[in-house]
Parts: structure tokens; sequence; C-alpha cells
């Protein structure tokens, strides 16, 4: 189901759009090496990897962004910290220049649509999940000493078109479809995937190479990560381009190596709440011992520490109280 507020429709806004002239071809894309990981900070340079013709991944503008461009216009998915929206914005131009069209989020925290301000202020349309005009949630990787990046989406930052399930977007000889997932990295979260390209974009239900965080306060879980990541899984092969939320460009082969380490690690921490011990008695076991080499490499942004941590405050049993 997909809405517009103000009672329009897609439909309508791409008329608009259209007829003030916004739907302009695009240039030649510039293709340039890409950097391994990406912080939540935004780094000083941002980099750009071309992953396929007219689709090329931005790293450094907090959370990775996907920058889709062809004839019909430019499309990013997510936009970064509000920090870093002025070198997104200047990026984005140089590897596709002509307008933004859409900006859809794959989530509302502050290192995925940071800069939809920005963008909507030079004409692009806002996409995400309903839930994205009531809250977006705080992902404690953003830093809370930071204004800028505040917990919640500013109304000028909300989505103008809201989907509940699905949307389509047919443009630059693809079809990308935008899918919400229940209750995984969020409430909120949106998987996208260009058709005939093979790319599927999964916004923080997947963190390349290092632990995820999930936010349950936010709506997510460990359950509903895992369900996400499979039904990836079910509908991608060898060939799929993974792009994460955070870190590099991945594959199919690592994110089922991701989703078995989400379940090994559940399954531990499951068996130890149930058993009675508390918080500091799995710590003390060190539930992800086995996956640390893989997944705590120096620079990670999340310690296996947090992770354990958010997965325990949705399994820990409710006491009189609480």
């Amino acid at each position: 189901m997909t809405t517009a507020r103000g009672g329009s429709s897609i439909f309508l806004a791409l008329a608009v759009m259209a007829a003030a002239g916004l739907c302009t071809p695009a240039a030649p894309l510039l293709a340039q090496q890409a950097a391994t990981a990406t912080a939540v900070a935004p780094s000083a340079e941002l980099r750009v990897q071309a992953i396929r013709p007219g689709l090329n991944v931005i790293l450094g503008a907090g959370g990775n962004v996907v920058a889709w461009s062809g004839a019909d216009g430019v499309v990013l998915v997510d936009s970064g910290l509000a920090a870093a929206s002025g070198a997104l914005v200047d990026t984005v131009t140089r590897i596709a220049p002509g307008p933004v069209l859409f900006v859809l989020n794959t989530h509302g925290h502050a290192d995925h649509a940071g800069g939809n301000e920005a963008f909507a202020g030079k004409g692009a349309v806002l996409i995400g999940h309903e839930s994205l005009l009531e809250r977006s949630g705080r992902d404690p990787a953003v830093p809370a000493t930071d204004a800028a990046e505040s917990t919640h989406l500013a109304s000028a930052a909300r989505p103008v078109i809201t989907l509940t399930e699905s949307l389509a977007l047919h443009l630059n000889g693809d079809r990308l479809d935008a899918v919400h997932v229940a209750d995984a990295h969020t409430a909120s979260d949106i998987v996208m995937r260009w058709n005939d390209a093979d790319v599927v974009a999964l916004g923080d239900i997947y963190w390349s190479g290092q632990y995820p965080y999930i936010d349950v306060d936010s709506g997510g879980s460990l359950a509903g990560m895992v369900a996400a990541v499979e039904g990836v899984l079910a509908r991608t092969n060898s060939r799929t381009v993974v792009v994460p939320g955070h870190g590099p460009v991945s594959n199919r082969a690592e994110l089922a190596a991701y989703r078995d380490m989400l379940v090994a690690v559940g399954r531990k921490l499951r068996e130890a709440t149930e058993s009675g011990m508390g918080i500091e008695e799995i710590m003390a076991a060190k539930p992800t011992a086995e996956f640390d080499a893989r997944y705590a490499a120096p620079g990670a942004i999340v310690t296996p520490e947090e992770f354990v941590r958010s997965i325990y405050s949705a399994l820990a049993p409710k006491r009189p109280g609480r």
C-alpha cells in the first residue's frame, strides 16, 4: 500500500515533477575506487563505488547511500547525516548530474535520513515508511551530543509519500521495489531491490563485517532481523550485489554468514535468559567470542557488548514492577 500526504498519489507527484521539467537526462557516471568501511561520523571525503551501470554507493556520509541515475533522473536511497549533506549534494552532482527526483529512506535514524531536508529543499520527493511521520527512533551510534542529528525527523525531513507494505518505482530502465520488513532494526525498515540490476540495499538490517545494533525501543527485534535477512537470501544469488547500511559492499555468501551469526548468538542468549542468567553473567560468558574475529574488528561501530545488550533487552524476562 502506498499513500501520499495531502491525499495525492505517487503518480500525481511524478506528473507534477515532469511538468516542472525535473525529469531530465543524467550525464554518464564517474566511477571511483571505494574504501573498505565507513564510520557513523561523516568523513572528510566521501568515497564512491560503482556497482552496476547507473548505480553507485557513496560511503562516508554516515550510513551508506545509493545513487541511482539514468535517463529519467536521479534517485537516492538514504541521505546520510545532516552534517554531511553539503558534501553529499556535491558528490551526487558530480557522479550523476541532474535533479534528485526521490529520496527513499531505509529507516529513520539520523545517519540515514539526516540529509533529507537538504535534498527536499532542492525539490526531491521524500519516501519512507508511514511510521516516520510520527517518530524515527534514535541510533546510539550517532553522538547524542550532536544537536544537529536529532532523535526525531524534523517536519521538512519527513516523507511526503509513505508506504505501509510496498512500493515500486519504474525509472531508468529498471524497477526498484521498496518492501517493508516488520520489527527488524526498527519498526520502519524497508528493503530496496533493483530487479534488472540484481542489487539489494538493506539499510541497517545488515552491517557488513560488523555486529549490528537492534533498536528495540523503536520496534526492532532479533527475530525480525533474521526474518528480513532470510527473505533477502531467498531472492538473491551469487551474482547479487548486497549493499549494507554500514560497511563495505557485500554479497550473498557474506550475508548468509551474517544470518548464521545472528541465529547462533540469539540462541545462546535465549537459552541464557531462560535459565535465569542476568546480563552481567551473560557478558562474562562471552557469547560472541567465536565471531569476534570477523565482526569486532578495530573501528567497528557497535561493540560485541552493545550488540549483546541490544538483544538481551528484548529477550530478558520482565520482572515485577518492570
